[in-house]
Order: C-alpha cells, then sequence, then structure tokens
C-alpha cells in the first residue's frame, strides 16, 4: 500500500476580504468623523483628510469621505487576499 500525502493550501476569498475591507473602512472613517463633533477631542483627523480636501467635520466630508474610504478599504482587502493567494505555494513543504 502506498501512503499519498495531500497538501493542501488555505485560500481567501477575494470577495468576501474586499467587502470586508470596505465596510470596515467606511465604518473607521464615520467613527473619526462623529469623533470630530466631540468638542474636547482634538486629534489630528488625518483619516479624513485621506479622502475629502472638505473641513473634517462638514456634511460635505461625510459623504464623499465614506464612499471613497468604502472603495480605498475594498481594493486594500481584494489585494491583500490576491496576494496571500498567490504566495500559497511558499507554505508547502
Amino acid at each position: 500500500m502506498i501512503a499519498t500525502q495531500s497538501i493542501t493550501t488555505h485560500r481567501l476569498d477575494v470577495l468576501r476580504l474586499a467587502l470586508t475591507g470596505a465596510i470596515t473602512a467606511a465604518v473607521v472613517f464615520a467613527l473619526c468623523w462623529l469623533g470630530t463633533l466631540v468638542p474636547f477631542s482634538r486629534p489630528t483627523h488625518a483619516y479624513i483628510r485621506l479622502f475629502t480636501p472638505a473641513e473634517i467635520s462638514s456634511d460635505a466630508a461625510l459623504a464623499p469621505g465614506l464612499c471613497w474610504s468604502f472603495l480605498f478599504g475594498g481594493l486594500s482587502g481584494a489585494v491583500l487576499a490576491i496576494v496571500y493567494n498567490l504566495l500559497g505555494p511558499l507554505g508547502r513543504k
């Protein structure tokens, strides 16, 4: 009897990770935007500035910032999953 060895590589679902990144980035943006409304809070809010040139606490910053943050998070998640899947063979012994 010949023993066979089965080598499986874990693969990430690109769409699932893209959606995870997109939703997470949009939620973080919304939380940062809400943080600008707290009067005693003076962080830099640099995350908001990544996605919109509008005044950080304005309504004009919220909609486009959420959209761009969502798209950036989706792109980041998809790229991460694709690179992880491409590097899968490196984990085989």
